[in-house]
């Protein structure tokens, strides 16, 4: 998918920072010592915004800025051809230039840009009043913004992050227990121990407080 078509999938700023919020504390209680953990999330960044990250370590990634009824979203595949590093360091048509001007700060701050100001292969934005996501781009070229935006898109968040977590960290996930944690469950030690059975439950769970906290 492109940024067009992701926008369609996408649901809104409100659901996008519960998801986000609840995929970080997921990969949290599977990763709590830190190694390697992909996504990211600070409440309170900014004064009235949240902040949402992903990063793979292999040049791809993502950072979404949220308030109570707004968003934006910068994408970033390294290998797709709309990267400023594919078009000799100019951004694509329909990204950045159409970016509304009340978001452009956003693209100057290094927790948003991920230290790297054209890191941006595809750009969306959700203003309040708006019924749906935004993006400047026509066309169907790949931006990279459907396949790091999956977990955000998909219909069931929850299968989705168990398979995917079980891929990338090489290990078992209890269903209902991830479930529990993206359906904002009570965080019990049988939750604890169904998404990680190698740290104390207990002690998992004292962490998460203070992690989400």
């Amino acid at each position: 998918m492109n940024a067009p078509e992701t926008a369609r999938h996408l649901p809104d700023p409100a659901t996008v920072r519960d998801l986000s919020r609840r995929t970080a504390l997921l990969e949290f209680l599977v990763n709590p010592d830190g190694h390697y953990r992909k996504y990211g999330f600070t409440s309170g960044w900014r004064p009235g915004w949240d902040l949402a990250t992903m990063d793979n370590g292999g040049g791809d990634e993502y950072a979404v800025a949220l308030s109570d009824t707004a968003g934006v979203i910068r994408c970033f595949d390294h290998e797709s051809q709309m990267s400023p590093y594919a078009n000799d360091e100019e951004f694509w048509p329909g990204t950045v230039d159409a970016l509304p001007a009340e978001f452009a700060p956003f693209l100057a701050d290094p927790d948003f840009n991920g230290g790297d100001e054209l890191s941006v292969s595809a750009l969306l934005w959700r203003l309040p009043g708006d019924a749906s996501w935004r993006t400047g781009v026509e066309g169907e070229r790949d931006d990279g913004s459907g396949w790091l935006l999956g977990g955000l898109c998909d219909g069931d968040p929850a299968a989705y992050h168990h398979e995917h977590f079980q891929d990338y960290y090489g290990c078992s996930l209890g269903l209902d227990s991830v479930r529990a944690v993206f359906e904002g469950r009570p965080l019990t030690e049988e939750v604890a121990a169904g998404v990680n059975s190698t740290v104390d439950p207990g002690e998992l769970l004292r962490r998460a407080a203070a992690y989400s906290s």
